[in-house]
């Protein structure tokens, strides 16, 4: 019964060096302070073009009563991705690089409320049509409505309205 006893204890004492080894390899990596490496230089870039700036201006005339507008917005920042362990981080790989042309946020619960992409070109390229039907059935999922607008079609103020369901007849 002693032996028994014995084995055990020293069974476990070797499991306790094991774990103790294993978290100790795979702890908290320390970060160390970002660094640019040598022979690389910053520098600021538009992020408009002035296609999308034009737009933005309208989008942002049309909707200033009713909406906070926000230009290239990831993805990821305007849903909340509700699930367990591997399926959340499925998910936000999937979504994680997508990013939206321009996001209408109410002032009130500061929640996006609708997603304007602009066509990017004419045909679709095989990878736009991927990247617009995913966000697609991502922004449906969420509840978010989605318009999408031609760049190079002129628009006015009441027209935008109008797309983007804040016209004068609602």
């Amino acid at each position: 019964m002693e032996n028994v006893f014995i084995g055990l204890v020293i069974a476990f004492l070797v499991f306790l060096i094991w774990r103790l080894r294993v978290s100790s390899t795979s702890g908290p990596v320390r970060k160390e302070a970002f660094v640019l490496p040598p022979g690389v230089t910053l520098r600021p870039q538009p992020l408009l073009t002035d296609t999308d700036l034009l737009l933005y201006n309208l989008i942002r005339l049309a909707v200033e009563d009713h909406y906070l507008v926000f230009a290239r917005v990831p993805l990821w920042s305007v849903v909340s991705v509700e699930a367990e362990g591997k399926a959340r981080s499925q998910v936000l790989r999937q979504i994680a690089l997508k990013q939206l042309d321009f996001v209408l946020v109410h002032p009130g619960t500061k929640a996006a409320e609708q997603v304007v992409l602009l066509e990017e070109g004419f045909p679709p390229q095989p990878h736009e049509i991927t990247r617009t039907r995913e966000i697609q059935s991502v922004l449906q999922a969420a509840g978010i409505m989605l318009t999408t607008l031609k760049p190079h079609t002129s628009y006015t103020v009441p027209q935008l309205a109008q797309l983007l369901g804040v016209g004068d007849d609602e």
